[in-house]
């Protein structure tokens, strides 16, 4: 049982300490802030988005995120500034991450129909370990586990430090693409005794919507793929979306490959409803690595608001809300 209980741990708390990659999600563009900061008030609409992403759900929770955004148009609509909260946790709690990060972007017309923004976050994180479901094996009495330990291993239980990330973006009305440095002053983030840097993530991503059938009342049939390569430490991750869009209705798949993760490689499927004041998008992750489908695979939702579909225009701008 002891070592049933302390090979959990290690499988779930160690890779973390250790590896320190970031999470990610397979809606490319429906998570814009987590992916690029140069992406605040690109829409050019004061926005609220909520995202939750659960992996693996049959084995317990074990990998859930939960994160909140908003953005919005500051002194002119040239600039954009946004909010993140995120939490993410993982061995069913054991680990967990809380951040907060605030972003400003600013955009500069190239010529009639091109733009390119620039983007700058700045990030309050912090790592802990809930030590309640922690268990060694000097903490068991004979009959049952306690939170007694003589173990010297971690180094307060938690830890605080600051991020900091950049991004470009470059854009017209209907297609995108841009790159995002994440983790700049690569910080100590050690739970342990010592010192543990979060690796430089590296990020390019782009998109477009192709319209292949003209139809009345806005019920166009749009095309819209979209691609992510993101590179931290030793892992490379690739996740690329096809969608179809036709009316308020969105639905398509894609895959994720992760090198160095190799059971992390999946089939992705989407589904999405957008009323233009809202919108609701599901995405489901099917495992099909060495893992299986036994796993649950990973269910992605994202709601998102548009507080005020209203925008400001001036000669700098694109249309409104061209990132659908």
């Amino acid at each position: 049982m002891i070592k049933q209980i302390l090979t959990l741990i290690i499988f779930f708390a160690v890779p973390l300490l250790a590896v320190s990659q970031d999470m990610s999600f397979s809606q490319i563009t429906n998570n814009k802030l987590y992916l690029n900061p140069a992406f605040a008030n690109s829409r050019k609409c004061p926005e609220l988005t909520m995202s939750y992403r659960n992996q693996w759900p049959s084995l317990g929770s074990q990998y859930v995120t939960s994160m909140l955004t908003y953005e919005q148009s500051i002194l002119n609509s040239r600039n954009g500034v946004g909010l993140l909260l995120l939490n993410d946790r993982s061995g069913n709690g054991i680990y967990s991450l809380n951040s907060i990060n605030l972003y400003f972007s600013n955009q500069q017309r190239i010529n009639q129909n091109s733009n390119i923004k620039f983007g700058l976050e700045f990030g309050y994180k912090q790592n802990f370990i809930d030590d309640s479901k922690l268990f060694f094996e000097d903490s068991f009495n004979g009959q049952s586990f306690t939170n007694m330990t003589n173990e010297p291993l971690m180094n307060g239980l938690r830890v605080h430090y600051f991020d900091i990330g950049a991004g470009l973006l470059y854009f017209n009305k209907n297609s995108f693409l841009g790159f995002a440095v994440n983790h700049i002053n690569e910080p100590n983030q050690s739970l342990v005794f010592g010192e543990s840097y979060l690796p430089m993530k590296f990020g390019l991503h782009g998109g477009l919507n192709k319209i292949i059938k003209y139809s009345y009342a806005n019920n166009n049939i749009v095309y819209s793929p979209s691609f992510s390569i993101l590179r931290q430490g030793e892992f490379t991750e690739l996740t690329l979306n096809n969608n179809i869009r036709k009316g308020s209705f969105l639905f398509g798949g894609g895959f994720k490959l992760v090198e160095g993760f190799s059971y992390r490689n999946a089939l992705i499927f989407n589904f999405g409803v957008d009323t233009k004041e809202l919108q609701f998008f599901y995405s489901y992750d099917f495992t099909v690595s060495e893992l299986g489908p036994n796993t649950g695979g990973a269910h992605e939702i994202t709601t998102v608001i548009k507080v005020n579909n209203r925008t400001r225009r001036d000669k700098i701008t694109v249309p409104a809300c061209s990132f659908q």
